[in-house]
């Protein structure tokens, strides 16, 4: 799973596509951000890979309290996302009049209540009925980012023989 956080961005694209999957070590990852951020309301956007969620996307200037979280429109990415995650630090894993306006936007929404485990999540369609993500194993690829083979000694060595220590 990567973490991407974006910057000043104008447009936003939705993917439109039948995501039925999540990752299970995103899930892990966003069940942890949810707990981190307690008492305050987590929030993020998420990317797929085909059917599955993969990973989260933060934004940047996102407001939160433990009532709500409020995205700045104008810096969601211009790439394609399939859905939202935030907390509901009440416990509550039902959306609010607010949320539903927002999941509009969204393939699918995921609402997390406290105590922010694998029993206390759902996810919701674009209407705010309740949908079923499967949890699965996902492989990552761990090249994705251009990993030219070397590791942090190869890289210490390099510094080592230039600077003489």
């Amino acid at each position: 799973m990567k973490l991407i956080l974006y910057h000043s961005i104008q447009i936003q694209f939705v993917i439109d596509m039948a995501v039925q999957k999540i990752a299970s070590d995103t899930l892990d990852f966003i069940l942890a951000s949810c707990k981190a951020s307690h008492p305050r309301e987590f929030g993020a956007l998420l990317e797929a890979d085909g059917d599955t969620i993969v990973n989260v996307i933060y934004l940047p200037g996102t407001d939160s309290t433990s009532r709500s979280v409020s995205f700045k429109t104008w810096m969601m990415p211009n790439m394609p996302h399939a859905g939202s995650v935030h907390s509901h630090p009440s416990g509550a894993v039902r959306p609010s009049e607010q949320d539903l306006i927002f999941f509009r936007t969204n393939e699918v929404n995921i609402i997390v209540g406290e105590p922010y485990t694998r029993e206390s999540w759902k996810a919701f369609d674009k209407g705010g009925n309740l949908t079923a993500l499967e949890v699965v194993d996902y492989e990552f690829d761990d090249d994705e980012f251009g990993d030219d083979g070397h590791d942090e000694d190869d890289i210490d060595g390099r510094f080592d023989d230039e600077d003489g220590f």
